[in-house]
């Protein structure tokens, strides 16, 4: 039904006034709650630097992070003669007419926390921003989450412009009005919606991506595959075909990487994937919650190795692996149905299985049970929800913002499926029906179970 309500949905691009067309214009129309110009390019530094100087700002309040400023440290330089960071170190560019300030956090959701919010909160004040200032966020998924965050309560609302540079963010993050940071063990459970002035994406940030970025992103490809099935699962599938990466790689199919032709491609795919839904449910409470599809599991997962262990792409790929696994056990998807959906998920997972050593499925249970959506199903104490698919393109509507609630012991069934320290308690034989006895004495030490 979501399909076909947007179905006339497509990315609409066209020249930038006054300019030559080197960045295709997107409007991303978040229903009637926000409509934000976006703009998307290869190697378009100089339309990325014109269209923050274009909001005029008194400062510019640059938010990135370590393994950015590294890499781009000199990419906003033009814009100001004297861009200073925290630690005070002028950096010489050719203009003087914007003044810069930049902070510098963590990789990765190591700065999706409280202290890094406060202290972005407190250097605003201490840089002498105003409500004029522009905050841009250049990072990853994380940076523009929390640096969104910032904005959104620095004097009821700052100016942010997002400047993607993940494959992940691209498509993803910045598909969406929500901010975030991590608060006491859990993911994304304190932030807001908030909608930035501009989105500038430059695909050629792609090129310096590492291998598990790449598959974060297109992890989360994979999922949209699996939600809307049609040209999204085609599309995906394509990408991840050998010949495709032999293509890339003159034929020896060893490492994982895509040419820029194909990155923007990937990219268009996966923002038009998201903005057919948002269109029609801005805050994602409905409909748009169907995108939420393996989060319960690939949070938990993700928080039980630690920050920046297991991209997130790829913990949604294992999480929908949890809720096929799930489904079919409760008769809702068939095998042939599952075994269809799970080929596409291990098109990713065979190139990066989970590294050992692995977290006991009491862990990463204990986590799953205190994820940020429980409660919108009236969950018992023994059930956990998510959103389930009959098969590709296939989901199981529900009057609970798309998510089901089941058993909580099925996810913990499947976690012994890959967590065990031997290949022989990693793989269930597909005649297993019944709940281990070790499974069920896990379940009984677990909160509520």
């Amino acid at each position: 039904r979501v399909a076909r309500r947007v179905a006339n949905f497509r990315l609409k691009t066209f020249p930038v006034e006054g300019r030559q067309p080197a960045m295709e214009s997107i409007s991303f129309v978040f229903s009637d709650r926000a409509t934000v110009p976006g703009f998307l390019g290869l190697d378009v530094q100089k339309e990325v630097l014109e269209h923050v100087a274009e909001l005029k700002p008194d400062k510019v309040l640059l938010v990135t992070d370590v393994t950015v400023d590294n890499l781009y440290s000199d990419f906003f330089t033009p814009l100001a003669g004297d861009t200073r960071g925290e630690t005070g170190v002028a950096e010489h560019s050719t203009s003087s007419e914007l003044s810069i300030e930049k902070m510098v956090l963590p990789s990765g959701d190591a700065a999706k926390s409280w202290d890094h919010l406060s202290e972005l909160i407190e250097w605003n004040f201490r840089v002498g921003a105003t409500k004029k200032s522009v905050v841009v966020a250049f990072g990853g998924g994380a940076i523009l989450n929390v640096a969104g965050l910032f904005a959104s309560i620095a004097y009821r609302g700052m100016k942010v412009v997002y400047v993607p540079t993940t494959l992940l963010a691209m498509h993803d993050v910045v598909t969406s009005l929500k901010t975030s940071i991590c608060f006491d063990g859990r993911k994304n459970n304190i932030g807001t919606f908030y909608a930035p002035t501009k989105i500038l994406i430059d695909v050629a940030f792609c090129r310096t991506l590492p291998k598990n970025e790449l598959f974060s992103g297109l992890g989360e490809l994979a999922k949209n595959a699996a939600l809307l099935g049609g040209v999204h699962a085609e599309g995906f599938k394509s990408a991840l075909t050998r010949e495709a990466i032999n293509a890339g790689n003159g034929g020896s199919g060893e490492e994982l990487s895509y040419g820029d032709d194909t990155m923007l491609k990937l990219v268009r795919l996966g923002i038009q994937a998201k903005m057919e839904v948002l269109l029609v449910d801005a805050y994602e409470k409905q409909s748009g919650m169907i995108f939420e599809y393996g989060h319960t599991m690939s949070h938990a997962i993700e928080k039980a190795y630690g920050d920046g262990v297991i991209p997130h792409g790829l913990g949604v790929t294992y999480g929908m692996l949890a809720c096929s696994y799930a489904a079919e056990r409760m008769g809702v998807m068939s095998a042939k149905a599952r075994k269809e959906h799970d080929e596409v998920c291990n098109l990713l997972i065979h190139k990066w299985p989970l590294p050992h050593p692995r977290p006991s499925t009491k862990v990463v249970m204990a986590l799953a049970m205190r994820d940020s959506k429980r409660g919108i199903t009236s969950e018992e104490e023994h059930e956990i929800s998510d959103v389930l698919l009959r098969g590709m393109g296939d989901i199981v509507p529900t009057k609970t913002s798309m998510l089901s609630k089941f058993p909580c012991s099925l996810f913990a069934e499947w976690l012994e499926t890959i967590i065990g320290d031997s290949p022989e308690q990693r793989i269930l034989s597909k005649e297993k029906k019944e709940m281990s006895a070790a499974t069920l004495m896990l379940l009984e030490s677990y909160p509520g179970a």
